[in-house]
Formats: C-alpha cells, structure tokens, sequence
C-alpha cells in the first residue's frame, strides 16, 4: 500500500511494527489492536471454551490468569451477580477488572481515578459493564450450544495465521501477546470464541444480499467518499531513511531497469511486482486497492492522481523508497449512479458487504438484546472495599489533546463491550 503521511513504514499488507520495547501509549495501542483484530472484545478473550460456571462459582481461565501475576489486592468474596440462577463471584469480577486497569497501564489509584473521570464512568458502572459482558458471555455460550455451532481448530489456525501476518514474524506476534498478556493457547481460545459468535451471529441474524437499487442507493449516499477512485498497484524498491545518495541512486537505477522492461513488453506489471517488489502487495501483483479506501502518502497520490486506467508512471520517490505505479481502475460518475454497471465489481462487492453487515449487526443487535432481556440477571450492590472503587472527588477531566490523555475509545471498549 502507498503509505500514510507522517507514519511508520507501512505497505499494503504490513501494519504497525512491533516495538522493541513499548512504552504505556504503545501498550495501550497493541491492546487495542490485539482486541480489534482477533478476539473484537476485551471480554472475549476470557474465552466461552474457559468459561467454567456452576451454580456456586465461575472460575475464569484465558485472558484473566494470564493478565495477573499476582493478587497483591484485596479480595472481597462473595457474589456479584446471577444469571439464570447461575453465580459470578466478586472475585472474578475484581480480577477481570484489575488485570485490565494493571493491562493498561493505571496502576496508582490517582491514575486509575483520572481513567475513570477521563471517560465519563464511575467504579459502580465500571463494575456494571463488566458484569453485563460476564452475563452476556455466559448467554452466548448457551446460544452457541443451542444452536450447534461449532468451530474447527483449522479455522482457529487460519484466524491465528492471519493474525500474525500483520508483524515481522510469528516470534514477534507472539512476544507482543506477551506484552499483552496473552500466551498463544490463550490468544487461540480468544478467536475460537470470537469465531463461535461470528457464526451465531449468520444463525440468529443472516440477511439476504443487497439488491442492486440498494447498491445504487449506497453509491450515490456515499458518492462523495468514493467518487475519482483510483485503484493501483506498485512496485516497491525501500531505500532505508539513512541511506546516502549512492545508495539511493543504486536502487533507483535498479527500479528504472525494471521499468524499463516492463515499458518494453519484456515483464508484465503483476510479475515484475513479484519478482521485484519488496512490498507484502507483491504476492498479489501489487494490488494496494482504491486511493479512497486508503490513505496514501502524498508522493504516491499525486503520481496515481496523474495517471489513466492501465497507464504506467515513472520512477516515484517517497519516504519508503521507490515506486513504480499502475492505474488499474477509476471510478468515476458525472452527477449521480444510475446504473449498477457504473459501479466496478470490486467496489460493488465492497458496498454489498458493508450494507450487509450493516444489516446483520443491527439485527444481531436486536437479537442479543431481546436474548439478555429475557434472561434473569441480579446484580448485587459492590462491596465498598473493592480495590478499584477509588474516590472521583475532586479529579477534573483531562484535555482529549494533552499529552498522555487515556484513549477514550480504548476506555469505552474495555468498559462497554
């Protein structure tokens, strides 16, 4: 992929190294981004599969144990909440709770406070929140039960591959799981559990495909993000940022060889992008998908914004290296879709599948809803001496813009999912 202004090396394909040693922020970043990308909630990780409930206790494996490395807190004992007459003890939820304020890096209860002012929560419905992801955890395994749905250690593998392919190598990802307080069987029952409920979600809530009007309708409601599109491919030649001219100068008589046989008929595009290019996009012929989908950096947009379908640039420097850029599709309408046939397929599919998932997260929504509410759930009044239940009195908000604010979102997904 062409990449972002002013970030880290990122081709397509590549995401965020993984740093070497990481500070608060960057924890706070990779937790966030181990979340979004395998297990979707922080919640989820504990795992259906580790979910062990009887009618006295719910023992938490996964995530839980391996977040904590020692209890040096006070445990209250007790119950925290029923489920259908099924009991979660205080301590699980004490435990979940610190791990993910330890997790995040809030370990001074003046810290762990601002948290909680930054983002709008008090200790009680923090408490709440965790609590309701236990009971909905908990439903959800019985729903998956109820409904047959089942998951292959292949499809887990698959998801974990995936997973490990946005850094340097599988060490790398798992080190950061480390980091984060996973260990790979943990991280693995995580996505099993995320996959369970992707598959629960197509039972209870699956929609039939859009329609061709409602892919118009979508186009034309979103003409402004999508209209002047270009799709691209490339040919990555890196050049380290350190690198003196001669240096330079070496790769970019090697990018202009290369371009100059593809100029000739001697190579197409897509095999010189395999054979040459040292960008992740190279397996696929460089294909880095549509500018509008992607922020590139401006040397890479400006040279593709130049260019017509299947028209070929010259040598482009950036930041990276050295690119050689093909226009491979243009998306273009004069006032407004009225055809499917204006829409090219591979950007019809994308709206397809957005409005289908549109679609089923709201249906999967009502679902859930309908499902916890029917449900009997008690929640018992927090013990005050729960060692998160800190006093908010007299801590003021923190500027979303001051250095070293909390992420709010990362908050919101700890605290609601």
């Amino acid at each position: 992929m062409a990449m972002k202004n002013g970030d880290a090396k990122r081709p397509q394909g590549s995401r965020k190294r993984v740093p070497g040693t990481p500070s608060k922020a960057d924890m706070k970043r990779e937790n966030k981004k181990l979340i979004n990308k395998g297990a979707k909630y922080v919640l989820v990780a504990i795992g259906v599969a580790a979910m062990v409930l009887s009618v006295t206790a719910m023992a938490c494996s996964g995530i839980l144990n391996q977040m904590q490395s020692s209890e040096d807190y006070h445990l209250t004992g007790g119950v925290a909440a029923t489920v259908n007459g099924v009991n979660i003890t205080e301590d699980t939820i004490t435990k979940q709770i610190m791990s993910t304020r330890s997790a995040l890096g809030y370990d001074s209860d003046e810290d762990w406070a601002q948290y909680l002012v930054d983002n709008g929560i008090t200790p009680e419905e923090y408490r709440e929140s965790v609590i309701d992801s236990y009971a909905r955890q908990y439903l959800l395994s019985q729903a998956i039960s109820d409904y047959n749905v089942t998951v292959s250690d292949e499809e887990v593998n698959e998801a974990w591959n995936e997973a490990a392919a946005s850094y340097d190598s599988e060490d790398a990802f798992i080190d950061q799981l480390s980091v984060m307080g996973y260990t790979e069987d943990t991280y693995k029952e995580s996505l099993r559990s995320s996959l369970e409920q992707e598959k629960l979600r197509e039972e209870v809530a699956g929609v039939d495909d859009p329609t061709d009007d409602e892919i118009i309708a979508y186009a034309n409601e979103h003409l402004d993000e999508y209209n002047d599109a270009r799709r691209s491919s490339h040919i990555l030649f890196k050049v380290d940022s350190d690198a003196d001219d001669a240096t330079k100068e070496e790769v970019r008589a090697e990018a202009q060889s290369v371009l100059d046989k593809i100029n000739a008929g001697e190579i197409s595009f897509e095999d010189a992008a395999k054979e040459y290019s040292e960008d992740s996009s190279a397996d696929n012929g460089g294909d880095v998908g549509w500018d509008k989908l992607t922020t590139f950096v401006s040397d890479y947009q400006d040279a593709l914004s130049a260019l017509d379908v299947d028209q070929v640039s010259g040598i482009v420097e950036s930041s990276y290296g050295f690119h050689i850029i093909k226009c491979t599709g243009h998306f273009y309408v004069d006032g407004s879709v009225t055809s499917i046939d204006q829409i090219p397929e591979d950007l019809r599919n994308q709206f397809s599948d957005t409005i289908k998932t549109e679609e089923e997260g709201t249906a999967y929504n009502d679902w859930l809803n309908s499902y916890v509410d029917e449900a009997d759930i008690q929640i018992n009044e927090m013990p005050a001496d729960v060692p998160y239940n800190v006093s908010l009195e007299g801590v003021t908000p923190t500027s979303e813009t001051e250095e070293g604010a909390p992420d709010d979102e990362a908050a919101q997904d700890e605290a609601t999912e």
